[in-house]
């Protein structure tokens, strides 16, 4: 379910991006963006938990990549969340 709304949310993003060309642009891009971020902040404490789990069990390589997995899905959903803010203060600016 996570990845369909991963896909969905991305999908969404660049289509605002890229190919709408009506008032909606940014509407669009801010929903995308706000979805993916919830949806990486999901994921990366998903991973999280895993390694940690693994790291209790002595499993350092799945520990490690589950930590490092996460720590890129954190960043993304940052990333995600503070474009939406952004774009949102553009949309209300404008």
């Amino acid at each position: 379910m996570l990845l369909v709304a991963l896909v969905a949310s991305a999908a969404v993003v660049v289509y605002g991006l890229l190919f709408d060309r009506t008032g909606q642009a940014i509407p669009f891009t801010v929903a995308g963006l706000l979805v993916l971020g919830v949806t990486s902040g999901v994921v990366s404490v998903g991973l999280a938990t895993m390694a940690i789990g693994a790291g209790q069990e002595g499993r350092a390589i799945r520990a490690l990549g589950g930590t490092f997995i996460g720590g890129l899905f954190a960043l993304g959903a940052a990333a995600s969340l503070l474009g939406a803010v952004i774009l949102g203060y553009i949309e209300l600016a404008a």
